[in-house]
């Protein structure tokens, strides 16, 4: 019995470590330049359902093109230009059916040949995950890739479920005594 709880508290473990992030979900992508409060209409602004393919043919203006993948996005950018200054200027996807996980709790890389853009760039709340790439400049050759990483479970959560799990084992033998 030890040995079967043992296993179904490790495939739960695993299982939501290894979990799909994106994959599957609806996304609603939507333009911003001003600021978060003024939706730009020159995007493909809407629901996205996440799976193969690009989600998004145009990213503003005609720029770009966003492929969102089961742990981030990638952008490619098709041509040059400059985004101007803004309190935003920029996208936020955000979860339509609260289907993942807070994206706060998430670990973010980010790799980019797009000067200036870090980090720091990004918006990020509880149901939404955004760039912010404002006074930047791209061309044709500039791409962003966002990965996102689930945070590991710390030593102290796994030594305390196998000391929980040995004294449920040593609980059963001394009643079995």
């Amino acid at each position: 019995m030890t040995r079967f709880i043992l296993a179904v508290i490790l495939f739960a473990v695993t299982a939501s470590v290894n979990a799909t992030i994106l994959d599957g979900n609806t996304l609603n992508y939507q333009y911003y330049f001003d600021n978060l409060g003024s939706p730009w209409a020159g995007a493909d602004n809407g629901n996205k359902v996440v799976g193969a393919g690009l989600e998004v043919s145009n990213v503003a203006e005609n720029k770009g093109t966003m492929d969102i993948f089961d742990n981030g996005f990638y952008v490619d950018y098709t041509d040059a230009t400059f985004w101007g200054p803004a309190a935003y200027n920029g996208f936020v996807l955000t979860d339509v059916g609260n289907a993942i996980a807070d994206f706060t709790t998430f670990n973010y890389t980010l790799d980019t040949n797009m000067g200036g853009l870090t980090l720091a760039s990004l918006n990020i709340t509880e149901n939404g995950l955004g760039i912010n790439w404002q006074n930047l400049s791209f061309d044709a050759n500039t791409y962003v890739k966002l990965t996102m990483s689930a945070v590991p479970i710390p030593a102290a959560v796994w030594l305390f479920g196998t000391a929980l799990i040995g004294l449920v084992g040593f609980g059963k033998r001394r009643k079995a005594a």
